[in-house]
């Protein structure tokens, strides 16, 4: 009995064993970098394993490896490429969709060839599974839908200059729709946009016809500019011409205004200079005459009659003189005169003490 329980642990630990290494390889899964697993519980979607080391319950939790519907197309709609791998990984990549070459038909009823391309990139994996049937197939069908739209409302003239607006409408009907899918639509190009061949000439024709009209607008307006350049030019080099006209003027009035400044300055000056000599003249003048009468004051108080012999003989002088250039001149003796100048110089004298 012991030996058949022995046995019967150890078949229960290898089996435990076996249970766990099971878990362990089942249990961890590990997903590469840009990649995402989808896991379903019991038959139905539960989770999104993103990159790295992930834990599911073995047996409860399944990767979905078939049913995932998830392609792109390439090469104008002729090449069908996967989405994912046969372990699983669905990308996340950034993908390229380039359907097939439409034919449509525009508002003048003319036949346009449009050549679109769409990127996008998957980033909701459950949405894009469950959610629609075949994503690529239902984004290639509402491409064709609304080019058919946009280049319904354009005339062959005007569709060659939509390419861009072309493309950022398609790109938000699609992001709009897409939302639902788990898509995100980067960005949309219209690679080519074409006509069949008589619309292509006429096209042509019309074309040449309007780089000709261009070309002569082109042409006109430039001669137009250089003749407003021009007048322009005549105009800035008159109104400087002017100015240096009456900047010079204005210099010329301040430099005469200066030399007149100058002028009456130097003559005010001149003038100064003059009436303070005549004024010092004056002064010394008055100054000398006082000395000279200090002096005379002076002298008379110390020899009074060598005075009085002076002015004598100086009136006795004068009267010579005046006898002299007289024609009824009279002889008088030397004595007479003598007195007579030496009352003149008494006289004058006296003249002078009352005057101080």
């Amino acid at each position: 009995m012991e030996q058949y329980s022995l046995s019967g642990m150890t078949f229960t630990l290898i089996l435990l064993a076996a249970i766990a290494i099971s878990f362990i390889f089942m249990g961890v899964q590990q997903v590469p970098d840009g990649y995402a697993r989808i896991v379903e519980r019991m038959g139905k979607r539960h989770q999104v394993l993103l990159p790295g080391i992930n834990i599911i319950i073995p047996f409860l939790d399944r990767i979905k490896k078939r049913n995932l519907n998830l392609h792109t197309y390439l090469n104008n709609g002729t090449e069908r490429r996967d989405l994912f791998t046969k372990e699983g990984d669905i990308s996340l990549a950034e993908q390229r969709m380039d359907p097939a070459k439409l034919e449509l038909l525009g508002r003048d009823n003319s036949e346009i060839h449009v050549n679109s391309v769409a990127y996008f990139k998957i980033v909701d994996p459950l949405k894009a599974v469950y959610e629609v049937s075949s994503f690529a197939d239902t984004l290639n069908s509402l491409i064709l839908t609304t080019l058919r739209q946009e280049v319904g409302r354009l005339d062959s003239d005007t569709v060659i200059t939509a390419r861009e607006s072309l493309g950022e409408n398609l790109r938000s009907v699609l992001q709009e729709a897409a939302v639902n899918w788990g898509i995100k639509i980067i960005r949309v190009e219209i690679e080519e946009i074409g006509f069949d061949p008589e619309v292509e000439k006429e096209l042509s024709q019309a074309r040449r016809q309007e780089l000709i009209r261009r070309t002569h607008l082109v042409a006109a307006k430039a001669e137009a500019e250089q003749k407003i350049l021009s007048a322009e030019a005549d105009k800035k080099a008159a109104t400087l011409r002017a100015e240096g006209d009456k900047a010079a003027m204005i210099t010329t009035a301040e430099g005469v205004k200066q030399q007149n400044i100058l002028i009456a300055e130097g003559d005010f000056q001149t003038a100064k200079l003059q009436a303070e000599a005549k004024f010092l003249l004056a002064s010394r003048e008055e100054e000398g005459r006082a000395q000279g009468y200090a002096a005379l004051n002076n002298a008379i108080s110390h020899n009074a009659d060598a005075i009085i012999s002076l002015e004598s003989v100086k009136a006795q002088i004068l009267i010579a003189e005046s006898l002299g250039k007289s024609n009824s001149s009279l002889i008088i003796p030397i004595e007479t005169v003598g007195l007579f100048g030496a009352a003149a110089a008494a006289i004058k004298g006296l003249k002078s003490f009352d005057s101080k």
